[in-house]
């Protein structure tokens, strides 16, 4: 148990890493059926989602990537208003 001690220490630097890569292999996963290359079942696509809400959560609980998060989110507000149409 003392391997995972580090997923779920908010505070430690592999957390954020973990965390990450399973965000970007979700992000990866549902890129790849976009394009049609692979098709999953609707319990599976649901479960992808799922995983992927679950570890953007997992490193909004961060301190410092929770902060830029907000940050960011906060600006995007504003990209509506710059559009053209």
């Amino acid at each position: 148990m003392k391997y995972f001690s580090s997923i779920h220490d908010r505070k430690s630097r592999k957390y954020v890493i973990y965390y990450s890569i399973v965000l970007v292999g979700v992000m990866a996963t549902v890129v790849i059926e976009t394009f049609q290359f692979i098709h999953q079942p609707p319990i599976q696509g649901t479960m992808t989602f799922f995983e992927g809400f679950f570890s953007l959560f997992m490193l909004s609980r961060h301190e410092k990537v929770g902060s830029a998060l907000l940050s960011h989110l906060s600006k995007a507000r504003h990209i509506p208003k710059l559009s053209l149409f």
